[in-house]
């Protein structure tokens, strides 16, 4: 027993001899120019370890890299004061250092795109401050369009005569332009379905896009296209062109044909976000549309982290009926999580509503549910709903660009049309496999609705090669 007392005694004389000599920052004291943000930045480190203030002086660094300073260091030392009971004083001096502009950005490598179109690619506008954080993001964005696979890290030059970086990637022209062509068959009805997608990326290195796609069923025929002409009259803005047609065959047989047409303007801010606002007009409509998107997905092809945000609303007007005018509102959400190795999860949730709720609609009028976009274990537009809300959880399972292997969860509701009313349920579950070989793709999912027998699901099968 006065062992363990002896024992207690000693441990805790111990801990107070440790406490008492543990090194811990009295004050700061500061050398040379700085300012009164300096000091509040590094202020934290007051009653801490004498080795916190590494941190905050590495935190401070960075914000003034991120402001042209890009040689900026900060240097601190612990002196102990007056004796065995004295102080510990942090001396810090920083050095900032001259200021750096961004010069014209320059790609290394083959890029197969003109030289200012790359430029103004990168998000990086010569003659701002340098900032690090920008040429990360950059380096990002480079990644995420797909136009370019990154051959080298990137380089900074100095140009001492004007104080500028020039920011030097190194970016090879990547076979983006594709053409994807899908077949889904449901036995359940013993439908067959098919899709065909052709898109035209960064055309002769001049970042213009022209997107096409095709898709027939039973009773629906659809075409769209899309093309994006940049940075029109030198400006940041871009014009945009789009159109679809489609052709539905209605409870009563009749054939509801609708033509629309749109012309728009759209443009970047800043490395994520874009705008857009769009007119169009059909046979029987006017509308104007406010869209917004955010990206910050850390690649093209099999994204493994990051999100993506996709928003509109449009407004209708000039109809027949002035109580048709109302609102349509959308939103999609999509976001990747590394968990383990190579699995992956990805959350997606996406909404819309029609207001006001009594105008009297067409079927085109209303939002399109099922198919690959959305939910999996329905054919093709095989739902219109004034309003809807979709949610979806996958697990994959990825190696590297050539294997992509999921299993995916879709809980979602949906408002019935008459003469039902209400809500309704719908879940829908299944598996994915895409395989990569080189420029060609292959993709094969079987999905499920809830209700549906095993063997009464939809099969989608794709093909897609890349130039």
């Amino acid at each position: 027993m006065n062992r363990l007392v002896l024992y207690i005694l000693l441990l805790a004389a111990f801990a107070f001899a440790k406490g008492e000599g543990a090194c811990t920052i009295n004050s700061i004291a500061w050398k040379g120019e700085h300012t009164a943000f300096d000091e509040a930045q590094i202020k934290g480190a007051l009653g801490q370890p004498c080795d916190a203030w590494k941190a905050l002086a590495a935190k401070l660094e960075r914000y003034y890299e991120d402001q042209g300073f890009v040689a900026a260091r900060v240097q601190g030392e612990v002196r102990h004061e007056g004796g065995t009971h004295g102080r510990n004083v942090l001396e810090l001096e920083i050095q900032r250092g001259a200021a750096y502009v961004w010069a014209t950005p320059e790609n290394l490598d083959s890029g197969g795109t003109r030289r200012d179109v790359f430029a103004r690619l990168t998000g990086i506008e010569a003659g701002e401050a340098v900032s690090l954080t920008d040429l990360e993001r950059s380096e990002r964005r480079l990644s995420r369009i797909g136009y370019y696979n990154r051959t080298a890290p990137t380089r900074l030059f100095r140009d001492p005569a004007r104080n500028r970086i020039v920011p030097a990637f190194s970016m090879r022209k990547a076979n983006v332009s594709e053409a994807e062509g899908v077949l889904t068959y449901s036995s359940e009805g013993n439908v067959w379905e098919g899709k065909l997608d052709v898109n035209l990326f960064n055309i002769a290195g001049t970042a213009r896009d022209l997107q096409l796609e095709g898709f027939t069923g039973e009773n629906t025929r659809h075409l769209s296209g899309r093309y994006k002409e940049p940075w029109i009259f030198g400006t940041a803005w871009n014009v945009v062109v789009r159109g679809n047609f489609d052709e539905e065959t209605v409870e009563d047989s009749t054939i509801e044909r609708v033509v629309v047409g749109e012309a728009g303007i759209t443009r970047d801010i800043g490395f994520d976000f874009s705008i857009g606002v769009f007119l169009g007009i059909s046979e029987d409509d006017k509308h104007t549309s406010l869209e917004m998107s955010y990206v910050s997905l850390d690649r093209f092809v099999l994204p493994r982290s990051g999100m993506r945000l996709d928003a509109s609303a449009s407004w209708k007007i000039d109809r027949p009926d002035s109580l048709d005018n109302y609102l349509s509102a959308k939103a999609n959400v999509m976001a990747y999580y590394p968990l383990y190795g190579n699995f992956i999860a990805r959350f997606a949730g996406m909404a819309g509503g029609i207001f006001p709720t009594e105008a009297d609609l067409r079927r085109s009028d209303l939002f399109a549910l099922g198919g690959p976009g959305d939910f999996k274990g329905m054919q093709y537009r095989m739902l219109r709903s004034r309003a809807y809300g979709l949610s979806e959880f996958a697990l994959l399972w990825q190696d590297g660009y050539d294997l992509s292997i999921e299993a995916f969860y879709q809980p979602g509701l949906y408002r019935r049309l008459a003469p039902g009313h209400g809500w309704a349920r719908e879940q829908g579950y299944g598996i994915g496999f895409t395989q990569y070989r080189g420029n060609w793709s292959v993709n094969l999912y079987y999905a499920l609705r809830n209700g549906c027998d095993f063997l009464d699901g939809i099969i989608g099968f794709g093909v897609k090669t890349l130039f």
